[in-house]
């Protein structure tokens, strides 16, 4: 029995297409992207599902909300696996919050392109075959959602994107793929052992992500505070350390019951907990109360503090549902 799998569009790269002005612009939706493929018919019913057709950066929080209850709706009526075609831009975060709002037993899978409809050597077909093969693979609804790219599969909390216009951009920095598509079959090498979800709330909340460099100091935490902040990501450097100077930022924001999360600049690799003596060091910022965010890229941490606090999780939860994998 043939699979039932939505194409739901969002736009991006993969629904753009050069127009008279020289310039790839927005102009397919998920209809026409399914009759680019050949040969369908002998694998599954593909039927799709019309959405917006926005870049990547316009996508907005109420945006992931309208997806994550169309995702659900998509379910309920039948469908065996979703695609969703999407811009890279910040396609990462998309399936990030995804695998941890929504709880299905089918797939779930986020494509793209890099090179438009219109290029030379565009990625589109591949990309949305694969992407479409993967969300009728029976296995697939195991491994969470999932970005399909380039013949490979990537989990939405490891995917990052790594390179501004190579077809292979999505990468898991640290692990490698977790499956392959390989003369239209699904070939896979490994299962993420960590999976959680979560649901959602009132995701009306703002969290900031605040860098740190060289000559960093409290500004910009402080201007956060000010403007509301719910949370704040502390991009760190390193194995878990912040120059001297944003420490009294951070304190502030802790005194203010704003949970503070910390990751990294660095692609790869753990914190350190009890190494460096020093100001601004992991183990000074672990006794002020920072959260440690460990593996998960800022922009990814942020997400996962966005969903904890729509659902009115106080700090103490928060920080256990950060560090349960790492430090308890």
């Amino acid at each position: 029995m043939k699979k039932k799998i939505a194409v739901l569009s969002t736009g991006g790269t993969i629904a753009m297409r050069v127009d008279k002005s020289g310039f790839a612009v927005p102009a397919l939706g998920a209809k026409e992207l399914i009759e680019t493929l050949p040969g369908l018919s002998d694998h599954v019913i593909v039927e799709d599902v019309p959405y917006k057709n926005l870049p990547s950066p316009q996508i907005t929080h109420a945006n992931l909300v309208e997806l994550k209850n169309i995702v659900e709706d998509l379910k309920n009526k039948g469908f065996d696996g979703i695609v969703i075609t999407h811009g890279t831009d910040t396609m990462e975060e998309t399936a990030y919050f995804l695998d941890l709002t929504t709880k299905m037993d089918i797939p779930i899978v986020l494509t793209g392109a890099q090179r438009n409809s219109s290029a030379i050597s565009s990625d589109v077909q591949l990309n949305l075959m694969d992407s479409i093969l993967v969300a009728a693979d029976d296995r697939a609804a195991e491994m969470g959602a999932v970005i399909v790219f380039c013949s490979e599969i990537v989990p939405g909390r490891e995917a990052t994107k790594t390179h501004r216009s190579r077809v292979d951009t999505f990468k898991s920095m640290e692990f490698g793929p977790i499956g392959t598509v390989n003369n239209n079959k699904v070939l896979w090498f490994r299962k993420p052992l960590i999976r959680e979800t979560y649901g959602l709330g009132d995701i009306n909340k703002t969290v900031d992500i605040i860098p740190s460099y060289l000559g960093s100091d409290s500004r910009l935490i402080r201007n956060s505070i000010r403007d509301g902040a719910n949370g704040l990501v502390v991009q760190g450097m390193g194995a878990g350390h912040v120059p001297k100077a944003m420490l009294a930022g951070i304190q502030e924001a802790l005194d203010k019951g704003i949970p503070v999360v910390l990751s990294s600049r660095v692609l790869t690799g753990r914190f350190f907990t009890d190494t460096y003596g020093y100001e601004g060091a992991e183990k000074q910022l672990r006794s002020m109360g920072v959260i440690f965010g460990e593996d998960l890229s800022p922009q990814k941490a942020r997400i996962k503090l966005l969903v904890l606090l729509s659902l009115g999780y106080d700090n103490d939860k928060i920080k256990h549902e950060f560090e349960k994998y790492f430090y308890e």
